[in-house]
């Protein structure tokens, strides 16, 4: 039986420091276990096995026995001080072990991270909103526009553009003197542009309003200067508030002409007629109008939740979700097209923003693990295995080499139990709530 003590330091209300003492009695007493193991096993020429003489074992494997005596010491000490304490243990952010010998007491230091103590918040009957998810005439006529567009042709045209026609330009943009261009150098749209392409009153387009607007009536040839003033909540702050002269050239017109709804046409997207398309339109807005609800739902569970309770997380916590949230981040808009270099202008404020939303994450996920834990919710081996074959759909590896991999990373299927294990108590929760359907928004 072991005789070690153990020590608890509040450094924090979510990190402690745990030390384990051992008397030097109780290391030898390890240590000459681990020698009779080490006699047992080793084989040392001119002696049967089990037969060499302690001495000659000590000498000869005084490395191996050095390290896994202190390998069994700390094992141990994490078994009686972070295993065994009256605490819920979030990870261990340090280890300090010192030295370990046979002929001398050992000190064992945990720094952990830990969750408080809380009371989980009522969670049956939970308010939520969800929106219907009919298609309109008017969601179906407009997703219908979009496909027939991305299928237009833009023929040349000697005349003045009007709404929808592309135009190939130039423009210019100053604030007094100065151009926009040496003013915000990391957004050109703003600044001066050589040649590009804008649909003229488009109300969708990302570039310049008032350039936008300005290239109606304009002919291939024609010139004109339009003011543009920005307004004070404007996103590129140099220009907030700002009122700018653009001098714009027009080089060309294009008229934009939607094909006909032939039977050439449904027969290249594979419908049989206008009925039919729309009706695959009208059950891809319903789908996406379902999986937006899916989303909402969960959101207003967890923001009811976090709402509901105040408790402070452990660092290492928000950490590790903070350059989840960050990597996640930049691998969809390095995906997108981005460049490294585009994230370090803005590198504050993309982690200040990361780690608010990495708080609000890890705080659900804390909540829905105890409620988990209250409902006696279990990880099944079914849940892995539709897991496993959704990951493989996705990337399009074989489930048996993915169930390869994962043996091989425990890291990984822990994060696997846990997502499983909260997605099935947001579920829960999702199914106990008190649902009213309210209008909702058209879908892009």
């Amino acid at each position: 039986m072991s005789t070690a003590t153990t020590e608890i330091e509040e450094i924090s209300p979510t990190r402690k420091r745990i030390t384990v003492n051992f008397s030097n009695e109780e290391v030898a007493e390890q240590e000459a276990q681990l020698i009779k193991d080490f006699q047992r096993q080793a084989k040392v020429p001119g002696f049967r096995p089990g037969k060499a003489p302690e001495k000659m074992v000590r000498a000869r494997f005084a490395k191996d026995i050095a390290k896994e005596l202190k390998s069994r010491v700390v094992s141990q000490a994490h078994q009686q001080g972070v295993v065994g304490a009256d605490l819920t243990i979030f990870g261990v952010v340090e280890l300090d072990e010192g030295e370990i010998t046979g002929t001398q007491s050992a000190q064992i230091s945990f720094t952990v991270d830990v969750i408080p103590e809380f009371e989980i918040p009522e969670y049956e009957g939970l308010k939520i909103e969800s929106a219907a998810t009919d298609a309109s005439d008017e969601e179906v006529d407009k997703m219908l526009n979009q496909i027939l567009s991305q299928r237009a042709e833009y023929n040349v045209v000697e005349k003045a553009a009007e709404k929808g026609d592309y135009v190939r330009c130039s423009y210019e943009g100053k604030i007094g003197d100065a151009l926009i261009a040496d003013l915000v150098p990391d957004a050109p749209i703003y600044g001066t542009q050589a040649t590009t392409w804008e649909e003229a009153g488009s109300e969708d387009s990302p570039g310049v309003r008032a350039v936008v607007d300005a290239l109606l009536g304009m002919s291939a040839g024609d010139e004109k200067k339009v003011s543009m003033d920005f307004a004070d909540d404007f996103k590129v702050e140099a220009l907030a508030g700002k009122s700018a002269r653009y001098s714009i050239k027009v080089e060309e017109v294009r008229e934009k002409v939607m094909p006909e709804l032939s039977e050439d046409f449904f027969k290249s997207i594979q419908v049989k007629d206008e009925a039919e398309l729309r009706q695959q339109i009208a059950q891809n807005i319903e789908n996406q109008k379902k999986q937006q609800n899916f989303q909402a739902e969960r959101q207003q569970i967890t923001d009811q939740l976090n709402q509901a309770v105040e408790l402070p997380l452990p660092e290492s916590g928000i950490e590790g979700e903070t350059e989840s949230i960050l990597r996640d981040f930049m691998q969809r808009n390095l995906q997108q097209g981005a460049k490294p270099e585009d994230f370090d202008a803005q590198k504050e404020a993309l982690h200040a923003s990361a780690s608010k939303a990495a708080e609000d994450r890890l705080k659900s996920r804390i909540i829905l693990s105890k409620i988990a834990e209250k409902e006696k919710i279990k990880v099944e081996n079914e849940d892995f295995s539709q897991i496993i074959m959704n990951e493989a759909m996705q990337t399009g590896q074989k489930p048996e080499k993915l169930v390869k991999e994962l043996r091989k990373d425990q890291d990984r299927i822990n994060r696997m139990r846990s997502d499983i294990l909260l997605g099935k108590a947001m579920d829960l929760l999702i199914e106990k709530a008190e649902r009213s359907v309210v209008e909702a928004a058209p879908t892009e």
